[in-house]
């Protein structure tokens, strides 16, 4: 049986999606957080926000100028997740090319979020095989919702989606029923998944911000959902992890910025895809 927090939790401040982020920080939140953790669950929780931190690893990993660079910065950071260990191991060139001492072709932003869909698929693989209930079933779901916006943005700009879905391993059965139901504006998803109706509903919005901001509002209420009932255990605290990470997202955004990064997230979608 896991640990309980009951301590930790009750004295977090409540989060609500629309409530003043003045003086909110994340940064102070999670170090509170983690302090109070076991090292076992203080892992997990590393693990599981790791996704979050891919593009500065491929910054990082880009900026490092040799093998024995990389080796260092991997030696001063005992508490990398193994699926990160191996990423840093690995050459440029093999990881772009398959081979090792070929030039490398992609540079700038193309390499960067190639390297980055390559964390991304390790990082789903390894999640999958969580021993943490909370971690499993979250990225299982990100994982579709990816996916779902994928087609989504996809539908909008008149393309075709096939090279743009994000996966690891094999083509999962629900990426081909997107595939098959492309031109049903549901992609057929209602018959399959229970939440679907509620996603589509954030969907139909025609105001791109507005759109995020239900989308977001979508997968604030999955994190609550997942944990119902869960009031003091780790998985409760993961659930706040997630949702706190979505009020840091709002708060570092105004209107304006916000459509910015909206463009550029459409954009980024269009050029990337699992190799």
């Amino acid at each position: 049986m896991g640990a309980y927090y009951t301590y930790l939790v009750s004295g977090l401040p409540e989060l609500g999606f629309d409530m003043n982020l003045d003086g909110f920080s994340y940064e102070e939140l999670s170090a509170q957080i983690m302090e109070l953790l076991s090292e076992g669950d203080a892992k997990t929780v590393r693990f599981f926000l790791a996704f979050l931190e891919h593009r500065e690893v491929v910054r990082r990993y880009m900026g490092a100028s040799d093998e024995d660079a990389r080796r260092e910065y991997v030696a001063s950071h005992p508490e990398m997740p193994d699926y990160q260990r191996r990423f840093w191991a690995s050459s440029l060139s093999m990881m772009v090319n398959g081979e090792e001492d070929l030039a490398v072709e992609l540079q700038g932003e193309e390499l960067e979020a190639f390297l980055k869909n390559i964390l991304d698929r390790e990082f789903y693989v390894a999640a999958r095989k969580s021993r943490n209930a909370f971690v499993r079933k979250w990225y299982d779901f990100d994982l579709v919702l990816r996916n779902t916006l994928v087609a989504f943005a996809a539908r909008l700009q008149g393309r075709a989606p096939q090279e743009e879905f994000v996966y690891p391993g094999e083509e999962p059965e629900l990426i081909t029923w997107i595939k098959e139901n492309f031109k049903q504006e549901d992609f057929g998803l209602k018959l399959r998944l229970s939440y679907a109706e509620d996603l589509f509903s954030a969907l139909s919005l025609s105001d791109v911000y507005e759109r995020e901001r239900r989308v977001d509002r979508f997968r604030w209420n999955m994190a609550e959902e997942m944990v119902r009932g869960e009031d003091f255990d780790l998985n409760a605290v993961l659930a706040y992890f997630v949702k706190a990470g979505i009020l840091q997202r709002w708060k570092n955004l105004d209107k304006e910025r916000g459509l910015t990064l909206l463009r550029d997230t459409v954009a980024q979608m269009r050029r990337v895809r699992f190799e």
